[in-house]
């Protein structure tokens, strides 16, 4: 392992991290709190390390001890700095050390579940043989975009088959084995609104609300806009009414046979 390996891993400018909604709606808010944090509801900046270097070197390991492999990285890497540490830390995302064998399943006894005593599958690329304490590459494993691009394509087929769009007002929607006529309506745009306090005229963003009855809840154009979306076609869309579909209509639009 290099002897400068820490550096290729954290030297790279640090990334931005978005601000907190909630000071920034406080920060906004005329009725809020008088005094708030010099930096309540901004960002700040946070580490933005390069492992791919660090996986590289894992990969090129497999088939060694994870003792040897492991006291390297130490000799490398000082835990005693506190942003080499932070290196450490990102470790097991790469390898299972303390792997496990349930039920005939590599299983990482790190990370239990949550709730109850079972022990879920290695979700790492690499792992250390229980057995022989060698580093062995998890057949198993996937990584987590491709993950996201399935789950995507499930919820997608399972959208067409519960969703049809007639015009962009109209949708028709299969709830609880049920098909409804949803009929759809634009969310109001923010209003400014100005009040006079201590003989200053003040600003405030209001931002209306309005009951979907699809989702059974009062939104607004924030809430909820990705399920919006998914479902009706538009985040700047919600549900104002439903008419569940009679037979004929049903067989008129294909719904069934």
């Amino acid at each position: 392992m290099r002897n400068d390996m820490y550096k290729v891993i954290v030297e790279r400018p640090r990334a931005w991290k978005g601000g907190y909604r909630s000071a920034v709606q406080r920060r906004d808010d005329l009725d809020g709190p008088v005094h708030l944090g010099m930096r309540a509801g901004y960002a700040g900046r946070i580490l933005n390390e390069n492992l791919a270097p660090l996986r590289r070197y894992l990969r090129s390991q497999v088939g060694r001890p994870w003792n040897k492999v492991y006291s390297e990285i130490s000799a490398g890497i000082d835990r005693r700095n506190t942003v080499q540490q932070h290196i450490h830390e990102h470790i097991d995302g790469f390898i299972a050390i303390d792997v496990g064998i349930r039920d005939g399943q590599l299983v990482d006894l790190r990370f239990p579940e949550r709730y109850g005593t079972r022990f879920r599958g290695l979700r790492q690329e690499l792992y250390v043989d229980p057995h022989s304490g060698l580093i062995r590459v998890n057949e198993k494993y996937r990584a987590w975009r491709d993950g996201i691009v399935e789950q995507r394509e499930q919820e997608q087929a399972q959208l067409i088959a519960r969703r049809r769009i007639l015009n962009d007002r109209t949708v028709l929607l299969r709830l609880d084995d049920l098909w409804f006529e949803v009929t759809l309506a634009q969310l109001p745009a923010d209003r400014v609104v100005e009040r006079i306090i201590d003989g200053e005229r003040k600003r405030k963003v209001a931002v209306e609300r309005r009951y979907d009855i699809i989702l059974r809840r009062d939104i607004n154009r924030y809430e909820d806009s990705g399920e919006r979306e998914r479902v009706y076609g538009s985040r700047e869309l919600y549900a104002v009414s439903k008419r569940q579909l009679s037979k004929r209509e049903m067989k008129a639009h294909g719904l069934r046979e």
